[in-house]
């Protein structure tokens, strides 16, 4: 603190006061002087960031259901079915071939017992939940078609059940900062604190750990202390609660959010040195967690930031709980996974046409070639 403003804890030091009622983090300087009550609150350390802004849109919804290993599954599955097909196919129709060219020694019927059908049309209408049909009546061709069916009846259902979750969804752009780490060695991320306050007294005087990390940014940003709350929050900051409540109420949005705290700070009362106190302190405390006074005052008296954060998951959260939120009716954002899907289809499929209409062209071509040599040989 200084010659000029002495700290709390040198009147406990010069006798001068029996305890300190005030939210001290214990350490070894600090054990050397006072003694330390059982800590009455534990409290993890919390930045105040801005909102991860909305994404404008939701293409990869349509993705999101299958992990990718389940995607690659699916293709692997595909590649076998029909590969699989075609080889039962391909034996079926040599062998009725040889039998039925031995038999009438006829080459232009169709053997019979054999896939007529498109494999690969099959295939794309059983994914797409649309059905297809396979005449063959071998027994092990319809061992495989319907073990085909039946894994896409489980993924097809699947994947419907789980993608209106994803399509619903509202997607957020990553938070600035995840976790304390990512505040202090980040180097585009800015830090600032209320001037002469606990944080920036901590941060100033640390040196080591992340609290240096921390120090390191105020120096570096000239900018870094505030007067006031206010200006800390306009500058995107005092008690965060209170401060996330307090926009939320004057712009009616969620602004403001707190980074996912990774660990839980004592905090803890100090008396003097030696004091015959500190055992009826450390037991009046434990009576008042075990009691849940604690939990108790400490909901009452914290800002309510529901709308716009939840401790029980430590993150964000969107508007208003669940069952105060009115149905929503689809928006074009949640549904431009399909829209991106066919209009990637639509390119494929005008792709595919201009490479047929070029190798036709050249087939064409050839002919018309073919025919004028076969015509002026004939002439000749």
């Amino acid at each position: 603190m200084g010659p000029k403003r002495p700290g709390l804890i040198s009147y406990l030091s010069r006798g001068e006061s029996q305890v300190m009622l005030a939210f001290m983090g214990p350490s070894p300087e600090r054990l050397r002087k006072v003694e330390v009550v059982h800590p009455w609150l534990y409290t993890p350390p919390a930045f105040l960031i801005p909102m991860p802004e909305i994404l404008p849109n939701n293409v990869d919804a349509v993705i999101k259901p299958f992990q990718l290993g389940v995607w690659m599954g699916l293709v692997g599955a595909v590649a076998s079915f029909i590969f699989t097909m075609s080889y039962l196919n391909r034996t079926l129709t040599s062998r009725n071939q040889t039998v039925s060219n031995r038999a009438e020694g006829n080459v232009d019927q169709p053997p019979a017992d054999v896939v007529t059908e498109s494999v690969y049309m099959y295939v794309v209408g059983t994914l797409l939940n649309q059905g297809g049909s396979i005449s063959c009546q071998i027994t092990s061709v319809r061992l495989l078609v319907g073990a085909w069916c039946l894994m896409t009846l489980v993924l097809v259902n699947v994947y419907n059940g789980i993608l209106i979750s994803y399509v619903m969804a509202i997607h957020r752009a990553p938070p600035i900062a995840s976790t304390e780490l990512d505040i202090a060695f980040n180097p585009n991320i800015r830090l600032v604190v209320d001037k002469a306050q606990s944080g920036d007294l901590w941060f100033s005087t640390a040196q080591k750990g992340i609290f240096k990390g921390y120090g390191d940014k105020l120096r570096s940003y000239p900018n870094s202390r505030c007067n006031s709350s206010e200006q800390c929050v306009d500058m995107v900051m005092m008690n965060l609660k209170d401060i996330i409540k307090a926009d939320y109420k004057s712009t009616g949005q969620c602004k403001l959010t707190i980074t996912a705290p990774a660990s839980n700070h004592p905090g803890t009362w100090g008396l003097e040195k030696k004091s015959p106190y500190l055992e009826k302190f450390n037991r009046g405390t434990l009576m008042l967690h075990e009691a849940g006074l604690i939990t108790l005052w400490r909901e009452k008296v914290e800002s309510h930031t529901k709308p716009c954060y939840s401790e029980k998951n430590a993150n964000y959260i969107d508007d208003q709980d669940s069952k105060k939120k009115p149905l929503a009716r689809l928006s074009l954002t949640n549904l431009a996974g399909a829209f991106a899907v066919l209009a990637a289809g639509c390119l494929v499929s005008i792709v595919a046409f201009a490479i047929e209409i070029l190798f036709f062209n050249k087939r064409r071509t050839t002919r018309m070639k073919n025919r004028k040599r076969e015509q002026l040989s004939s002439c000749e």
